[in-house]
């Protein structure tokens, strides 16, 4: 069961009246450590069935505030370490499925969105689609969260299929982040009638800051662009073979040193791209429970220098060790594996 109290949200607010926006407060503070965890997993709240499968990465501890502003909730989170994963089996036997927007106040996110690696460190927010599978681990972490219901996530951002895992820097989160800042320092005084207003104006910042990380129109197809799509096949093709060297790219292809960084340049440089899309290629090969390949052979056939190597890179790009993850995808039922 659990426990809410509503009390003023900072040291020396007024005690709220009774037609102030109600806060519900839930915290595992008071209960011995040894139990919080458990007691966490048991709450009713915000919903009596679990919307994660989760386990602690240490010693756990959270506490919550939460309010109801106009038709979006808006929740303040301590929490410490922890693994989450939502299966598309939750997600059947669930009639939970919003869009929530996560500001990560402190701490770092990331791992796999439905085949879409994300990272997300303080300052950055990110999209969370839960009708859709995801498998990610966050450190101890300070967050606000903006759950948006299906219906109204349509009408505000249109399609969502490319919502999820979606990171908004933190020079485009910044409104956002300030509009939160204030809100929960406000909340404690502030009628009820002003909770749409305040709901409204998330509302509106979220589709700004959309707008500015989402393309607007299809791009023009440039010389440069039409280089960056050979070199991308290219790539590629050869990503099972080992080491790719940038000498071998520019004489296949034809083209000078110069044009290819230039090329790749939005990409982070190529070295940047080859090694994302080596990881990609390493995800996909762990999840692939039938053919099993054994992780050091992955990690050769991709042109790691050796098996430590991989490990390290996966643990960088997707929050944990090539191991745990394939154990993770082994948890699940075949039709629940990400990606």
């Amino acid at each position: 069961m659990a426990i809410f109290l509503k009390l003023p949200a900072f040291p020396g607010d007024a005690p709220a009246g009774p037609d102030t926006i109600p806060v519900l407060r839930y915290s595992t503070d008071h209960l011995p450590p040894a139990d919080r965890y458990q007691a966490w997993l048991r709450r009713d709240w915000p919903r009596r069935t679990q919307i994660y499968r989760t386990e602690p990465s240490e010693p756990f501890n959270t506490s919550w505030e939460s309010a109801q502003l106009g038709e979006v909730t808006f929740v303040y989170t301590k929490i410490t370490g922890m693994r989450w994963e939502r299966r598309r089996s939750d997600i059947r036997s669930s009639d939970f499925d919003p869009i929530i927007i996560n500001m990560m106040i402190e701490g770092l996110a990331q791992g796999d969105m439905d085949g879409r690696a994300f990272y997300e460190p303080g300052g950055t927010l990110h999209f969370h689609d839960l009708g859709r599978p995801s498998l990610h681990v966050s450190s101890a972490s300070i967050t606000y969260s903006i759950v948006i219901p299906r219906p109204l996530a349509l009408q505000l951002f249109g399609t969502l299929h490319d919502l999820h895992g979606l990171v908004v820097p933190a020079a485009v989160a910044e409104m956002l982040f300030a509009h939160a800042e204030q809100t929960r320092r406000a909340l404690p005084r502030l009628e009820i009638l002003a909770a749409q207003g305040l709901g409204r104006v998330f509302q509106e910042l979220a589709v700004i800051a959309l707008a500015e990380v989402r393309p607007r129109s299809l791009p023009v197809v440039t010389s440069e662009k039409l280089l960056l799509q050979r070199v991308e096949a290219e790539i590629d093709r050869r990503l099972g073979d080992g080491k790719i060297t940038i000498a071998e790219l520019c004489g296949v292809l034809g083209v000078s040193r110069a044009r290819m960084f230039a090329a790749f340049r939005a990409e982070g440089g190529i070295h940047h791209y080859v090694a994302r899309q080596r990881l990609e290629r390493a995800r996909a090969a762990l999840a692939d429970l039938t053919r099993a390949e054994p992780i050091g052979n992955i990690a050769h056939r991709l042109g790691f220098s050796d098996a430590p190597h991989f490990s390290r890179a996966f643990r960088t790009r997707f929050g944990m060790s090539p191991r745990d993850y394939r154990a993770l995808v082994a948890a699940s039922p075949a039709e629940d594996t990400p990606g």
